[in-house]
Parts: structure tokens; C-alpha cells; sequence
């Protein structure tokens, strides 16, 4: 009874180490990944002065507006920088693209505390800086301000949502 007892206490610890190892080594890919998602962002950024560089007011994205630049190398399209204005608030976004696939996007949320247009003027009541780490069409890791969303996090599906959302407005045809 005691040999079974061990014996099961032990395939459940084996268990959990293979478990804590399958974890560990995700995250070091995902890591990874973000180092070189990283590294792409900066390479982008460093060429974007020799990028043909168009801007223009893109509809259906917020109810206010939205202007658009887009930062071209040769036919591929490598960044989008957006002013986006809805009711009650305000966002900058830049959405970085590698090989026609989005692996980047950053969204500065700015909340007022009234709507645009009432008779007081409006004023910043609330900043969130959002980040979106993407690889294969697929997110790896959503960020709101430091804090890492978890993919079972309903703010992780929302905000998955609303970037995949935009970025297919701002590049639709």
C-alpha cells in the first residue's frame, strides 16, 4: 500500500515539474519572440525617414475620425501612425507590419471627462498606454501599462478585438 502510495505521489510530482518545465519554456519563447518583435519595431522606426509616407483621414474607424499616415517600402506597408477621436476620448496609435501581417501595435488611450462639443471645454481625466505583441496573425502577449494580460482575461479578448479591429480598418483597401 505504502510502495502505490509513493509511486503515485511520485507521478504526480513528475507531473507537475514536466508541467512548471512546459511553462518556463513558453515563456522563454514568447520572450524571445518579444526581443525580436522588439528589434523589427526599432528597424522600422530607423528607416521610416526613407519610407514613402502618405496621410489621410480614414473613415469608419471612431465615430470622430481618424487620420492616418502610412510608411510604405517600396509596396510593402511597414507602419501606421493614427490620431483616432471618439466622444469622450482620444487615441495615438502606431501599428508596425512585417510582411503584410501586423507584430506591433501601441494605442495611448486619453479619457475625457465629458463629451467633445458640451459647452465646457473637455479635459484628460485618464491615460492608458496599451501595447500588442503579435507573431503569425496570433497575439503573444497584451499589455495595459506594465501589467501582462492573461488570454483567459476578458479585457485580453477585448483589447485582442479592438486592435485586430482597427489595424483591418486603417489597411482595408
Amino acid at each position: 500500500m505504502k510502495s502505490l502510495l509513493r509511486y503515485n505521489i511520485g507521478l504526480l510530482s513528475l507531473g507537475l515539474v514536466l508541467t512548471f518545465i512546459g511553462t518556463v519554456s513558453a515563456q522563454a519563447q514568447t520572450n524571445k519572440d518579444i526581443v525580436e518583435i522588439r528589434s523589427q519595431v526599432a528597424a522600422i522606426n530607423k528607416g521610416a525617414a526613407k519610407y514613402k509616407k502618405v496621410t489621410k483621414d480614414v473613415d469608419d474607424v471612431l465615430l470622430e475620425g481618424t487620420q492616418a499616415t502610412y510608411y510604405r517600402s517600396g509596396d510593402d506597408l511597414r507602419k501606421v501612425t493614427a490620431k483616432m477621436y471618439g466622444e469622450t476620448y482620444q487615441a495615438t496609435g502606431e501599428f508596425y507590419y512585417r510582411d503584410g501581417e501586423l507584430i506591433f501595435g501601441y494605442i495611448r488611450h486619453s479619457k475625457y471627462d465629458t463629451q467633445i462639443g458640451l459647452s465646457k471645454p473637455v479635459k484628460v481625466v485618464r491615460v492608458e498606454e496599451r501595447r500588442y505583441y503579435f507573431k503569425d496573425g496570433e497575439p503573444i502577449r497584451l499589455m495595459v501599462g506594465k501589467k501582462i494580460l492573461k488570454p483567459d482575461d476578458e479585457k485580453y479578448l477585448e483589447l485582442k478585438d479592438e486592435v485586430v479591429n482597427i489595424s483591418g480598418k486603417l489597411t482595408a483597401p
